[in-house]
């Protein structure tokens, strides 16, 4: 259906036979109908103040009104809105009265035929009123519009036409300018204002104007009744024929955005001195998480480029590498910001070479003057070095108490295994005179398994001794290379054959203060730990590599309680079964051990121990399957006294 042929009438009639006929005559004509009916003035009342109708059409008497109050109704509504006249018994004469009043046709009901043809011309007239008074409206809107844009944005305009040199300015030009409306616009009254180098340069930028079509921007400054103000001038020459031009042109007054400019650029560096210059890690981030800006702290500790992770989202990106539990925590703090509150939240972070970092985090949003949330600051505090340091000294602490508790046992243990190992020598030396005996035959095995046990015992006790001793070792100046390699010859000859002993040692000397038994301690507690691993590999192998680092340009730089700036790494990996990674945090722990009733669990505590009193440090990497690699950090001496 055309939508020109739609129609929205108001029928005021009281007989339902004239409404239907009405609309029965429309909708021949080819209009599509709604149509409502209103007999009674309520009625009409509460139907008129509806702005869906496009015509109405009434009858002149009706029950409680007339057609004289549907008409001066309908107009005080709506004065453009059709209203037709279709009645009976009315003189034509009175039809003048009706047309005065603003009824746009009087037809009598016999003559209904001719409504399809009165109610096309005047919809057509409705709606061209409609249109003329829409643009007409927004002619005098966009004008209004551009009075308030100037006076807003401070930007009056002004032409000039020559020869006439007939000038206008716009009004907020004469409040840039401090003129008074009646002042007679020219634009020499402008340039008086300039100081006199701006107002020689101005004459020759006009002259240029006149002489060729083109265009000129500059700031300047105008000495105006209300203060100095910096503008921004433009100026447009255009020619209408040979004789006739003019130029038009905006002045813009811009001292206000000047100051504002300024203001924001202090702000500006103040917020990145503050935001770069903070202690702690910040990252700006959207409401949905993603990362507008971090700070220069955040790029250092997480170890990633601005550039990189800019626009991506967060947790995601910098946090992918986490536990699931650390993830957990920052999408829980992530939601309680955005419902305007703050959060701390302790995680694990996961540098890309597998080292690991830690980080106290506050989330809390930033908010506008209404209270509205704009955006989400994390900020992470790292607490590696305090973590590191926490746990070594819990290390410590339990290897100090273990030290005292094993120095003051060890010794009465060893008293009671002294009469005991007699006894069964004792034995020993009696029952093999009488090894004729079915029953003492018997009970030798037991004598043996006993001997065995305690020479077991025996060896824990010493180690128990040796560990509780690290303390009274005495150090000397030592080259670790000459020791690993006397260590390393006796290995060979008691070593199975099967295991490759690869080795680079450099041929610098290593010049460290130490213990030559506890660096023998060390070798031997590793090597043996190495061949446990190996024993179901086909193919074993251990490489032992010793080389000079530097403090700053090492994994020693994440430990966090290094003293010296050179240490000497001695690298101990094997090829072997590896340690599972829900226990290597445990393997420095005493009499903690994974090789059941063959160990003792001292041998790496040891170890450990030994590095800490020697100012050094050990660390450890291993995978399943893959193998296993100790690093060992001895301080280095430059030379031997």
């Amino acid at each position: 259906m055309d939508i020109q042929k739609k129609l929205n009438v108001l029928v005021v009639e009281d007989s339902v036979t004239s409404y239907k006929a009405i609309v029965s005559v429309l909708q021949n004509f080819g209009f599509s109908i709604f149509s409502e009916r209103a007999e009674w003035k309520a009625e009409f009342e509460q139907l008129i103040a509806d702005e869906k109708w496009d015509i109405v059409i009434s009858d002149f008497y009706l029950p409680d009104f007339d057609g004289r109050y549907v008409i001066t109704r309908v107009k005080e509504v709506n004065p453009d809105l059709p209203v037709i006249l279709v009645t009976e018994f009315l003189p034509e004469e009175a039809g003048s009265e009706f047309l005065n009043l603003g009824a746009s046709e009087f037809l009598p009901k016999s003559s209904i035929i001719k409504l399809p043809f009165v109610v096309n011309r005047e919809l057509e007239a409705y709606r061209l009123k409609v249109s003329q008074k829409k643009a007409w409206d927004m002619l005098v809107h966009g004008e209004e519009l551009l009075t308030r844009s100037q006076r807003i944005s401070h930007l009056g305009h002004f032409e000039v036409i020559f020869p006439e040199k007939n000038t206008l300015w716009s009004l907020e030009l004469y409040r840039i300018l401090g003129f008074d409306f009646g002042e007679i616009p020219l634009m020499e009254k402008v340039w008086s204002l300039l100081d006199e180098p701006e107002h020689d340069h101005i004459k020759v930028v006009w002259e240029e104007l006149l002489k060729d079509n083109h265009s000129k921007e500059m700031i300047v400054t105008l000495n105006t009744k209300l203060g100095r103000k910096k503008v921004n001038l433009w100026l447009e020459a255009e020619r209408f024929d040979d004789f006739r031009y003019r130029i038009f042109g905006t002045i813009h007054d811009i001292s206000d955005v000047s100051e504002l400019e300024h203001s924001i650029q202090v702000n500006e560096q103040l917020f990145k001195g503050i935001f770069n210059n903070s202690s702690q890690a910040i990252f700006l981030l959207d409401l949905q998480g993603h990362v507008i800006r971090m700070n220069r702290n955040a790029v250092l500790s997480f170890e990633r480029d601005e550039t990189d992770i800019q626009g991506l989202e967060l947790i995601r990106s910098v946090f992918s590498n986490s536990d699931e539990e650390s993830i957990k925590k920052l999408t829980y703090g992530m939601k309680l910001s955005l419902k305007n509150q703050s959060f701390e939240v302790f995680v694990r972070y996961s540098l890309s070479d597998g080292r690991e970092k830690y980080f106290d985090c506050d989330f809390y949003p930033l908010t506008d003057p209404s209270g509205k949330i704009i955006y989400i600051v994390l900020e992470a505090k790292d607490i590696t070095e305090k973590i590191v340091l926490e746990r070594a000294y819990a290390q410590s602490q339990k290897l100090e108490a273990l030290g005292t508790f094993a120095g003051g046992i060890a010794h009465d243990f060893n008293n009671l295994l002294t009469p005991m190992m007699a006894y069964v020598s004792y034995l020993n030396s009696e029952w093999s005179k009488n090894d004729t005996d079915e029953s003492i035959k018997k009970s030798l095995p037991a004598i043996e398994g006993i001997s065995k046990s305690l020479d077991r015992a025996k060896n824990l006790i010493q180690q128990i001794l040796t560990y509780s001793k690290i303390d009274n070792s005495v150090s000397k100046q030592l080259d670790l290379r000459e020791q690993l390699l006397q260590v390393l010859q006796e290995v060979r000859v008691v070593s199975s054959n099967q295991i490759v002993l690869s080795t680079d040692l450099g041929n610098e000397p290593a010049f460290v203060n130490a213990d030559p038994i506890q660096i023998f301690q060390i070798l031997s507690n590793l090597y043996e730990n190495a061949v446990f691993a190996l024993q179901e590999n086909p193919d074993p192998k251990i490489t032992i590599s010793l080389s000079k680092v530097s403090y700053e340009k090492s994994e020693l730089l994440h430990v966090g309680f290094m003293k010296n700036t050179e240490y000497w790494k001695l690298g101990f990996a094997d090829n072997g079964s590896g340690i599972a990674p829900e226990i290597i945090e445990k393997i420095f722990d005493p009499f903690f051990t994974t090789k059941g009733g063959k160990g003792t669990g001292l041998g790496l505590p040891i170890i450990y121990g030994i590095m800490v009193k020697m100012g050094g440090t050990i660390l450890v990497n291993s995978s399943l399957g893959v193998g296993t690699e100790f690093d060992l950090y001895f301080p280095a001496w430059r030379t031997m006294f």
